[in-house]
């Protein structure tokens, strides 16, 4: 038993104590009296019943003595005895006798039991053979003492109990202890929900046992099919409802007691790997900035098929992300863990791209390393093969890949043996118009369309120009902190430059026109003298804008409500709403809205 401190709480135990006392006394025919180490009398026989749990004030000395030094105390002379002469009644005593030893527990005096005589008759059996009265004295004593040890156990089992129950609630999943009559024995407050049952420890009647023993007996018997993971239909509230479990023995002395059986509601646990999946899809996603129509449409596109194992065609010009894109779509996928292999069909020579692709022999060609070489599909096994500017690969190399997706196998170059299994998903890429070399003969028609079958399109950044100052903030900042510069944003005028440029190189351009800057600006604004842009497009706007707007002569109040008209015009002219215009400016939009009423401004 646990180390319980001076707790010693013979009082919880008083039913019994007073139980041993009644008989005790029956059999003595003298009195008994038990008290605990307060000296709060716990029981009582005869005179002494009435002050049942009162404390001995006043009339404990020789009590006190028993348990301080742990012997027993024999009273011939009550009154007279020198050890009563503390005592209120000294001198004046009921008693005519008393002997009294300790209740011992574990080394510690938990109590004290008396025999007491109140005449001469009690007087004389309780001292006609002291040894004899005082060894079955100390016989109660350890009686009582093991009656306590037993509800400090029990006690202690039951508050273990007790923090079980509370962690066993608390778990997410439902948790029941059966016996060996398929009975449940015990179970959580999220099994009572899921089997929408009481609580077990109800009587009988109250439940139904016929439908328990039905549930853990098809349990059993799903267990016992060996399939993983393990799965049982049970029907719960006159309708089926599916679990995954795990069923595990309770063993004692070798021998199985009862079972622990763990269930999780099917339902609950794919709705919470859809959620897990979104937020993995979310971070894979994080990193394409874009919040443009166009833009979110394809993100959503690509988060949607990105679980899947479909080829997907990403389309788009030179520069809009299309590697990123692919890389995302790997990540947020049940192939992330696996390999993510790329390869630029425009940037490898085609005697070398099929070797690249498919490997080759141990002396395929002159020049072949010793050993042969594994190929990027077989790299990229179990995981994504990025098939990057695949309008530029070859017409009889197109024709190997199409087998490879038919077929799911490879030769390597040089290869004469079995073919070699291969499970990739591909993605490919391309700025060309696919639909217009398949029309020339440039490639090939049955290709195309086994790689379109989730086709996407990336918008340039002259699709989506709001999100122009958005990807030009987020470049400013990584640049300005890799070369360890503060600035605070591109000035009106720099935000016009950069939100007008028609981007033919999209967002890589973007990013190098940016990276530019920050290398070049000594000030805390980017300047529209560091944007670099096409001599011809940056002086038609700054014409444009010193024609409108002389800028050095005008009042502020002037110049705000021509930069505001300004960025008006400019969002029309570019299809664009008044949030495009409120970027442009670096404002709210419900500041837009504010400044176009105070300047009397048709905001059209």
């Amino acid at each position: 038993m646990r180390e319980r401190g001076i707790r010693m709480p013979l009082h919880e135990i008083q039913e019994s104590v007073q139980q041993i006392a009644l008989a005790v006394a029956s059999v003595l025919r003298v009195e008994v009296e038990i008290a605990d180490h307060r000296l709060l009398r716990i029981a009582g026989t005869g005179r002494t019943e009435a002050g049942i749990l009162h404390t001995m004030a006043g009339e404990d000395h020789v009590y006190r003595s028993s348990l301080f030094d742990g012997q027993p105390v024999i009273i011939m002379n009550p009154g007279a005895d020198e050890k009563c002469r503390p005592c209120a009644h000294y001198g004046n005593c009921v008693e005519t006798g008393e002997i009294c030893c300790p209740i011992t527990l574990e080394g510690k005096h938990v109590g004290v039991i008396g025999l007491l005589a109140f005449d001469e008759d009690q007087r004389a059996r309780l001292f006609a053979d002291v040894d004899s009265i005082l060894r079955f004295l100390q016989k109660m004593a350890e009686l009582i003492a093991t009656k306590l040890k037993e509800h400090l156990m029990y006690v202690e089992q039951q508050l273990m109990l007790e923090k079980l129950r509370v962690v066993m609630d608390d778990l997410d999943k439902a948790m029941l202890t059966v016996d060996q009559a398929n009975r449940i024995v015990e179970m959580n407050q999220r099994a009572r929900q899921f089997l929408e049952m009481p609580d077990p420890a109800l009587p009988p009647a109250m439940r139904n046992l016929e439908q328990e023993e039905r549930w853990i007996a098809a349990i059993r018997e799903a267990s016992e099919s060996g399939k993983t993971p393990q799965k049982v239909v049970l029907q719960v509230g006159g309708a089926d409802k599916a679990f995954l479990f795990s069923i595990k023995p309770i063993q004692l002395a070798g021998t199985t007691r009862e079972w622990v059986i763990i269930l999780d509601d099917v339902e609950e646990v794919v709705a919470i790997a859809r959620q897990i999946e979104g937020l993995s899809q979310e971070k894979a996603f994080r990193g394409i900035v874009g919040t443009s129509p166009l833009m979110t449409q394809a993100k959503e596109v690509a988060m949607r098929v990105a679980t899947g194992d479909s080829t997907v065609l990403l389309q788009g010009e030179s520069g809009t992300g299309k590697e990123l894109f692919a890389k995302a779509i790997h990540q947020a996928g049940k192939r992330s863990t696996r390999p993510f292999v790329s390869i630029n069909c425009a940037a490898i020579p085609e005697q070398l791209l099929e070797s690249e692709l498919f490997g080759y022999e141990d002396g395929a060609f002159t020049g072949a390393r010793k050993g042969g070489k594994r190929g990027l599909f077989e790299i990229a096994d179990k995981g994504t093969l990025f098939l990057d500017e695949i309008g530029d690969m070859p017409v009889y190399l197109q024709v190997k890949l199409l087998r490879v997706l038919q077929e799911k196998q490879i030769v390597r170059v040089g290869g004469t043996g079995q073919p070699i299994d291969v499970d990739v998903r591909i993605i490919a890429a391309t700025h060309h118009d696919l639909e217009q070399m398949v029309a020339t003969g440039d490639f090939r028609t049955d290709l195309y369309y086994r790689l379109r079958v989730i086709p996407i399109h990336l918008p340039s950044l002259r699709e989506r120009r709001e999100d122009i100052l958005t990807l030009a903030n987020g470049f400013l900042r990584t640049y300005g902190e890799r070369l360890g510069k503060e600035l605070f944003g591109f000035s009106q005028e720099a935000q016009a430059l950069l939100f007008h440029h028609d981007w033919p190189g999209n967002v890589r351009e973007l990013a190098n026109v940016v990276e530019y800057a920050v290398n070049m600006e000594t000030g805390t604004w980017i300047q529209p003298e560091r944007i670099l842009l096409p001599a011809k497009r940056e002086s038609e706007w700054r014409e444009k804008v010193e024609e409108e707007a002389p800028l050095d002569s005008l009042h502020l109040k002037k110049r705000e409500k021509i930069a505001i008209s300004q960025a008006l015009q400019a969002a029309s002219k570019a299809n664009q709403g008044k949030d495009a215009a409120a970027q442009l400016l670096g404002i709210s939009r419900a500041t837009l809205f504010r400044k176009i009423k105070e300047h009397h401004l048709s905001g059209k």
